[in-house]
C-alpha cells in the first residue's frame, strides 16, 4: 500500500467527495501515468507537435523542404518589394551620389531590421513553436509572466489592435502587389494603361474566390516558383551590377548616413519608402510555427537576401546611368527580349505574395477566435492532412471587397505604398514593445541585455514618423481598416468580460457535487466516481476530517489475476466514499437541508434515454443552459454530460493532456477538453467523447445521434440605468449587435445540425 501511496504522486487529483479528477501533474512525463504509457487509439490530428525544432543537424531533408516551402510562404512579399520600392523613393531622376544613398539605405535597413532584429532576436520567442502577435500575448499572459492581471488585460488589447494592423495590411497587400505586376504591361504597350485597374480587379477577384479551394493543391508549387523568380532577380542584379560597379560604395554604411544629412528634409522623407524595403518580414515571424525558426533564417539568409540585394543594386546601378528609369526601374533592368516573361513571372510571384497574407490573415483570424478575442467565425479545413490550411468567409468577403475599393481609389501602386507602410511600421512597433516586455517580464532578462535592443525601438519610432507625413495623403486609410477591426475586437473582447460576470452572478446553478441528490439520482449515500485509462480503482487508509483520498495505480501485467479485477472494477467505474456528510444547500432561513429532505425536495423530472451533452464554461456548476433544458422539459437524458471547451495558451495541446475527467453519481460525467489557440479542426463527438470513451471507458454510443448536443443561444439586453453608463454602452451595443448575429459559443467548434439543440438565454449588461 506504501508503495502505491508513492506511485500516487505521479497522478493530480483533488480527494473532495464527488470531484475526482485524472489528470497528469509531471509535465516532464506527459504520455505515462505511474511509469505506465496512456494507450492512445485514436489520435485527433495529424499535426505535428511543435515542441521539437527543426534543425539543419536532425534531418537535412526535413530542414531543406521545410526551407523551400517557406520561400514561397513566408518571402512571398518581401521577395516581390523590388517591383516598386526604389520608384516609391525618387520623385525626379537621381544623381549618382542619391542611388548610391538610397541603395545603401536600403541595404541596411535590410541589415538591421530583417536580419538582425527580426531574423535573431525576435524569433528567439516563440510560444511552443509558434510566433506572431498572439504568441508574445501568450508569453506575457502565461503563468510565468509577472505582469499583474490589469497589465495583462492591457498587453491582450494591444495584441488586438497589432492584429487588427496585419489584417488591414492583408487589404492592401494584394493591391500594392498586382498592381505593381500589372503596371509593367505599360512600358512596351502604352494603349493597355487604361485596362491595368481592370485587369488587377479581375486578378485580385479571383484570387480570393479561389480562397474556397485551399491552398494545399496549390502550395506545394508556391516554393520552387518563388525560387526561380529569386534566382531571376538575383542574375538581373549581377549583371547590372557588373556594368557599373561604383553602386557596391552602397555597402557603406556612411553613405546612408551621409545621404540623410546631405538630402535634409527629402532624405527625410525618402525613409518611408526605403521602409517598403521591409514589408513582409511580419510573416517571418506569424508563420514561424508552420516552418520553424532555422528553416526561416535559412531561407532568407541563403536565398532570399542575398537575391533581393542584388536587384536593389542592379537597380541602383541602372538609375545612375538612365536615371530617365526612375519611374519604373525594376522591369527597365530586366533585358528588353525577357520582358513579358518577367511581366508573367511577376505577376505569378505577387499572387503568391498576396495568397500569403492573405492565409496569415485567416490563421490571425482563428488564432483570435480561440482565444476570445473574436466572434465565432465559421471557419473551413481545406485540406485533411494540414491542419494549419483554413478558409474564413466572412473574412476571404471582407478583405476582398476593401481590396477592390483600395485597387480602384488609389489607381497606381505607388499611391498605395503611401498607406501601406503606415500599418506595417506600426506592427513592427507593438511587436517591438511586446518583445521588451517579453525580456523583462517573462524571461527576466537583465536591463543591460534590453537597453541594446531598445535601440530597435529608437528606429522604428524614427521610421514611423516618416511614415507619418504620408497619412493624409493615403494612410488614413489604412488607419480606418485597423481601427475598424480594433472596435470589433475590443467589443466582442469587453463584451464577453461582462458576460461572464453577470452570469457568475445572476445565474442559477447548482453545485455539481449536489446535482445527483437534487435529481434524486441517489438514495442513501453520495457516490464518488474514479475513472482511469486502463487503471484500477483502489482506497486507502489515508483520512481527514472529511473524507476519504482515493488514489489510482496502474495494474500489474505479471499478476493476471490483479489485472482481471482492475478490469471489472474499471468496467464498473464505481468507489464508494463512506462516511462524508451530505450538505448540499440552505433555506432561506439559513437553516441546512439534510439528505432525508434533499430526496423528498428532489425535482420532479423523468428519464429519458440517449446521452446529452451539454456545453459548459464551469467546472463546478451545473450551466445555465441545463437549468433552462429542467424547466422546460421537466426531463434529463439517460446520460448528462458536461462538456468544457478551454483553450491553452500554448499552440497545441497533447493528447494525454486533452481530456480531465471528472464522474458524479453513476450517469452525470464533466469532462474538460484542452485545446491549443492553433487547434481548429475540433469534432466534439469524434474528437472528445469517442476519446473519452477509449480511454475513460465513458458509455458513448457508436450511434452518434444518439448523443444530443445542448447549447446557449445567448440575446443580450444594454442596461442604460446610471449616469455613467454611456461610457460602457457604446462597446455593449456593439457586442449586442454581433452577438445577435453570432450568438452561439465561442468554442469554435464542429456539431452536427441534426442533433443540436439551442437554448435561449437572456443577459442584461
Amino acid at each position: 500500500m506504501e508503495q502505491d501511496r508513492k506511485k500516487s504522486n505521479d497522478v493530480s487529483f483533488e480527494s473532495k467527495a464527488g470531484d475526482i479528477i485524472i489528470a497528469n501533474s509531471d509535465t516532464n512525463q506527459p504520455d505515462q501515468v505511474d511509469g505506465n504509457p496512456i494507450p492512445v487509439r485514436q489520435p485527433l490530428s495529424n499535426r505535428t507537435s511543435h515542441d521539437e525544432h527543426v534543425t539543419l543537424s536532425k534531418k537535412l531533408s526535413l530542414f531543406l523542404m521545410l526551407t523551400l516551402r517557406s520561400l514561397g510562404i513566408v518571402f512571398g512579399d518581401i521577395g516581390t518589394s523590388p517591383l516598386y520600392v526604389v520608384s516609391t523613393i525618387f520623385d525626379t531622376p537621381p544623381s549618382e551620389d542619391q542611388c548610391i544613398g538610397a541603395i545603401s539605405l536600403i541595404i541596411w535597413n535590410l541589415i538591421v531590421v530583417v536580419s538582425v532584429k527580426y531574423a535573431i532576436f525576435i524569433l528567439m520567442a516563440d510560444n511552443q513553436g509558434e510566433g506572431g502577435t498572439f504568441a508574445l500575448c501568450g508569453l506575457l499572459t502565461g503563468e510565468r509572466s509577472r505582469l499583474g492581471q490589469k497589465a495583462k488585460k492591457v498587453v491582450i488589447i494591444v495584441s488586438i489592435v497589432a492584429a487588427s494592423l496585419i489584417i488591414g495590411d492583408g487589404c492592401l497587400t494584394p493591391a500594392v502587389s498586382v498592381l505593381s505586376a500589372i503596371e509593367g504591361l505599360v512600358l512596351d504597350a502604352l494603349r493597355l494603361a487604361k485596362y491595368t485597374v481592370p485587369i488587377t480587379v479581375v486578378i485580385v477577384f479571383l484570387l480570393f474566390m479561389a480562397q474556397r479551394w485551399g491552398t494545399a493543391k496549390i502550395g506545394i508549387a508556391f516554393g520552387p516558383v518563388m525560387t526561380v523568380w529569386f534566382l531571376v532577380i538575383f542574375m538581373i542584379g549581377v549583371w547590372r551590377v557588373s556594368a557599373k560597379p561604383v553602386i557596391l560604395r552602397a555597402f557603406n554604411p556612411w553613405e546612408a548616413l551621409h545621404h540623410l544629412i546631405r538630402e535634409k528634409k527629402s532624405g527625410f522623407y525618402q525613409i518611408g519608402g526605403v521602409f517598403l524595403s521591409a514589408t513582409g518580414l511580419e510573416a517571418m515571424y506569424a508563420d514561424m510555427g508552420h516552418f520553424g525558426k532555422w528553416p526561416i533564417r535559412f531561407a532568407w539568409i541563403a536565398v532570399v537576401f542575398p537575391a533581393v540585394l542584388l536587384n536593389y543594386l542592379g537597380q541602383g546601378a541602372l538609375l545612375i546611368v538612365h536615371p530617365e528609369y526612375v519611374n519604373n526601374p525594376f522591369y527597365h533592368a530586366v533585358p528588353p527580349w525577357s520582358h513579358w516573361p518577367m511581366v508573367v513571372l511577376s505577376t505569378v510571384a505577387t499572387i503568391i505574395a498576396s495568397q500569403a497574407i492573405i492565409s496569415g490573415s485567416f490563421s490571425l483570424v482563428s488564432q483570435a477566435v480561440a482565444m476570445g478575442f473574436c466572434v465565432p467565425m465559421n471557419i473551413i479545413h481545406t485540406s485533411k492532412t494540414m491542419v494549419g490550411q483554413i478558409y474564413v468567409p466572412s473574412i476571404n468577403y471582407i478583405l476582398m471587397i476593401l481590396t477592390i475599393i483600395v485597387t480602384v481609389g488609389f489607381r497606381t501602386s505607388a499611391r498605395i505604398t503611401n498607406a501601406y507602410g503606415v500599418t506595417v511600421c506600426s506592427v513592427m512597433i507593438i511587436t517591438t514593445v511586446l518583445f521588451i516586455c517579453v525580456l523583462k517580464w517573462t524571461w527576466q532578462k537583465s536591463i543591460w541585455f534590453i537597453l541594446p535592443f531598445s535601440l530597435f525601438l529608437i528606429i522604428d519610432l524614427y521610421t514611423w514618423a516618416a511614415l507619418s507625413l504620408k497619412i493624409p495623403t493615403g494612410g488614413w486609410v489604412a488607419i480606418l481598416i485597423a481601427v475598424l477591426f480594433s472596435l470589433l475586437g475590443f467589443c466582442w473582447y469587453y463584451g464577453q468580460l461582462r458576460l461572464r460576470h453577470f452570469l457568475h452572478h445572476h445565474s442559477q446553478t447548482t453545485l455539481l457535487n449536489d446535482l445527483p441528490m437534487r435529481l434524486g439520482l441517489n438514495i442513501q449515500r453520495q457516490n464518488s466516481i474514479c475513472i482511469s485509462p486502463d487503471a484500477s480503482v483502489s482506497q486507502t487508509n489515508t483520512f481527514d476530517d472529511q473524507h476519504e483520498q482515493i488514489v489510482l495505480h496502474s495494474s500489474s501485467d505479471s499478476d493476471n489475476d490483479e489485472h482481471e479485477q482492475s478490469i471489472k472494477r474499471s468496467q464498473s467505474r464505481i468507489a464508494l466514499v463512506q462516511n462524508v456528510p451530505i450538505i448540499s444547500k440552505s433555506n432561506k432561513d439559513g437553516t441546512l437541508i439534510t439528505m432525508n429532505k434533499i430526496e423528498q425536495n428532489a425535482l420532479a423530472v423523468s428519464i429519458t434515454p440517449g446521452i446529452g451533452c451539454f456545453i459548459t464554461h464551469n467546472n463546478k456548476r451545473t450551466p445555465y443552459v441545463f437549468e433552462n433544458f429542467i424547466e422546460l422539459m421537466h426531463s434529463i437524458p439517460q446520460v448528462i454530460i458536461f462538456l468544457q471547451i478551454q483553450y491553452a495558451r500554448i499552440p497545441v495541446v497533447s493528447i494525454q493532456q486533452r481530456l480531465l475527467v471528472k464522474l458524479y453519481g453513476e450517469s452525470i460525467y464533466h469532462i474538460t477538453a484542452r485545446f491549443g489557440y492553433s487547434e481548429n479542426d475540433k469534432n466534439l463527438y469524434d474528437d472528445v467523447l469517442i476519446l473519452a470513451r477509449n480511454l475513460y471507458q465513458i458509455p458513448i454510443s457508436d450511434d452518434e445521434m444518439k448523443v444530443t448536443f445542448f447549447i446557449s443561444n445567448q440575446t443580450v439586453n444594454v442596461s442604460t440605468k446610471g449616469w455613467k453608463s454611456w461610457i460602457r454602452r457604446w462597446p455593449l451595443y456593439l457586442y449586442s449587435v454581433l452577438k445577435a448575429l453570432y450568438p452561439g459559443e465561442a468554442i469554435n467548434i464542429q456539431l452536427p445540425l441534426e442533433n443540436t439543440v439551442y437554448i435561449g438565454t437572456l443577459s442584461e449588461l
